[in-house]
């Protein structure tokens, strides 16, 4: 009792005399993060970080709705742990738009980007190395066709794209020196009759013998969302337990391959989603996500996992003891609403960074302007 009325006695006398008393810990929250002015429209379709002082965003910006055929001016913007900048640019030929960025350090990042081609897809993929961007020759892509990279990941300074070209998937790893096309599964291989098909949107690499891919599939007996695995040798599925459902993995993210996520929804023929949890060998379904489009995913070195959500507003969510915690996504004042394509941890930490766009008011044509959210301590 003597110590509680000496406690309390010590707090009046501080409080009194105008001495400083210890806040309550802030609470992380998502909030829109300062960037430099883009010509509308403008979006940032991915977003990459190897720790706190290096991330960065791609997209396009300067696309004319009036003009159908183009795809604007790439956009690149860089974090140096205080502010977003714009950074250097590959050097490309025409408009074109960067789509995807991925990064082992930060003197390795990888951006593949497309023009806008009346005959088919197009993939173009370049390499900073050490402060200097340069090209690497991706000849399956560079030919427009109907090869749509979907996904880009890289480790030890290996780059692997995946995607699909019609019904086959796509997995292409840069060894080093040139590209090398791996064989799909067996199920996943045209047989017995039966046309078979698999997509891949999504692909992590952990290590050169560890690389885990996502998207869904249909061969005799079974249709839906599947993952697969690379481990140095040869691609093998991964089943979900998810038969006869349509529904697609659209990304997956973890801090290891023993604790990973994987997130997936209708693909635009449903409304439903699915989320997954592995250690490397089994998963498990997480329920009670209410988050029909479910486009990506990234998990914290706490092992939380937090979803872009898209409809009926765009969301972030987070899954914890008590199950998950859905957040209304920031937005600019005025605008008409925000739409996140990518998000990203920051290596070592809990905060998040997610990139997208924002419907800008009083245009007509309906014009975007490109954002970025954080979710960090202020």
């Amino acid at each position: 009792m003597r110590v509680r009325r000496c406690l309390a006695l010590a707090f009046s006398v501080a409080v009194a005399v105008g001495a400083a008393v210890p806040a309550a810990a802030a609470e992380p929250a998502w909030r829109l993060v300062p960037i430099p002015q883009s010509k509308a429209t403008s979006n940032l379709w991915d977003v990459a970080a190897v720790d706190t002082r290096n991330a960065w965003a791609v997209g396009f910006e300067g696309y004319d709705p009036d003009q159908q055929y183009t795809t604007g001016e790439p956009m690149m913007l860089r974090w140096n742990g205080i502010r977003w900048y714009r950074t250097s640019l590959p050097v490309v030929q025409g408009r074109v738009s960067f789509q995807r960025v991925a990064a082992s350090s930060a003197k390795d990042v990888w951006v593949t980007g497309a023009p806008w081609s009346p005959d088919g897809n197009v993939t173009l993929v370049w390499r900073y190395n050490a402060g200097t961007w340069t090209e690497v020759p991706y000849p399956p892509g560079a030919t427009p066709g109907t090869l749509s990279i979907r996904d880009l990941s890289v480790v030890d300074g290996r780059a692997w794209l995946v995607g699909h070209h019609g019904n086959a998937p796509v997995f292409h790893e840069w060894t080093g020196s040139s590209w090398q096309e791996h064989q799909p599964p067996a199920e996943c291989v045209t047989g017995g009759g039966f046309v078979n098909f698999c997509i891949i949107n999504a692909v992590k690499a952990f290590a050169s013998d560890d690389v885990w891919a996502a998207g869904n599939g249909m061969w005799n007996g079974y249709s839906g969302p599947l993952l697969f695995h690379w481990n140095g040798t040869a691609w093998r599925t991964v089943q979900t337990g998810l038969n006869q459902q349509q529904l697609t993995m659209q990304a997956l993210d973890g801090t290891s391959s023993r604790d990973m996520w994987a997130v997936g929804d209708g693909g635009g023929m449903g409304s439903g989603n699915v989320v997954l949890r592995g250690d490397g060998t089994t998963w498990q379904t997480v329920s009670g996500l209410n988050t029909p489009a479910t486009r990506s995913v990234a998990v914290g070195a706490n092992g939380v996992p937090w979803v872009v959500g898209q409809f009926p507003q765009a969301s972030f969510s987070s899954h914890g003891p008590a199950g998950w915690t859905t957040t209304p996504a920031p937005a600019p004042p005025g605008s008409f609403g925000t739409n996140y394509n990518a998000i990203a941890a920051v290596p070592g930490t809990n905060r998040m960074i997610a990139v997208g766009y924002a419907d800008l008011p009083g245009t007509n044509p309906l014009r975007l302007q490109a954002v970025i959210a954080d979710y960090a301590f202020r």
